[in-house]
């Protein structure tokens, strides 16, 4: 709930969500398995409205929007057009269930066709999006393949105090720098010494706060599988710093 205080910039609402897993694989009949993609849909369209009721500036989805790279167009229609009922800005960052691999999801779909309000990070490097109407930086590495080798701090640039600097990252936490068994880690250091001012992170189904210091750090759970499904709303603020409250859905 602490965090970094900060020169003067305007005010900022953030909402955080993660692991939605649309049209993830439902065991049953044909009509369970109707009945699941659609509270599934249902959840999703929440999370808008929720973007929505709270007036949030930016929406980061930090991985696994999409349970994996093979989903309809129907499905990539539908998250397309409830997205178009925002105007302030989505940033999309690709996980381990939709990756970046040649011909996934966010390489046969341009989310930002027509909506130039959504953007989806794409460079496996590291790509930082710079949101000036809202004195705001947000960067994240695209994974392409989920495996213990790939960091998805890697990179991760340095700061000044002209702007916020929000990243995002979709992995497993380690308290402690160790060598992973498993895949796409996490390390609490990366998070300290990066001094960002907000960690948006996805992978763990629930919701937790691995904040280092006067840094925050969170996962914002699985929507569709925390018993209490919730997002993020992140206020960052010059005079009060970083505020962090689960919204339930």
């Amino acid at each position: 709930m602490l965090h970094a205080m900060v020169t003067s910039r305007r005010s900022l609402r953030v909402l955080h969500t993660a692991d939605v897993h649309l049209d993830s694989d439902a065991y049953g009949n044909a009509a369970a398995q109707a009945a699941h993609r659609e509270r599934e849909r249902g959840v999703f369209r929440r999370i808008v409205d929720c973007a929505l009721t709270e007036r949030a500036d930016l929406l980061l989805i930090a991985g696994d929007l999409f349970d994996h790279n093979r989903v309809p167009d129907e499905t990539v229609e539908f998250v397309r057009s409830e997205l178009d009922r925002l105007r302030n800005p989505v940033v999309i960052l690709p996980g381990n269930h939709d990756c970046l691999r040649t011909s996934a999801i966010y390489d046969r779909h341009d989310f930002t066709a027509g909506a130039d309000h959504v953007r989806v990070i794409r460079r496996l490097e590291g790509e930082s999006i710079e949101l000036p109407g809202l004195d705001a930086i947000v960067w994240g590495r695209a994974m392409e393949e989920h495996e213990p080798g790939f960091s998805p701090l890697a990179g991760i640039p340095s700061r000044d105090d002209r702007r916020w600097y929000i990243a995002m990252g979709h992995g497993f936490f380690y308290d402690e720098r160790q060598r992973p068994d498993r895949s796409s880690p996490i390390f609490a250091e990366e998070i300290r010494d990066a001094g960002w001012d907000y960690f948006a992170l996805g992978h763990h189904h629930s919701r937790t706060d691995v904040s280092q210091g006067r840094v925050a750090a969170h996962y914002a759970g699985a929507p569709m599988v925390d018993s209490q499904s919730a997002v993020l709303r992140v206020d960052l603020a010059s005079t009060a710093g970083v505020h962090v409250t689960a919204v339930r859905l």
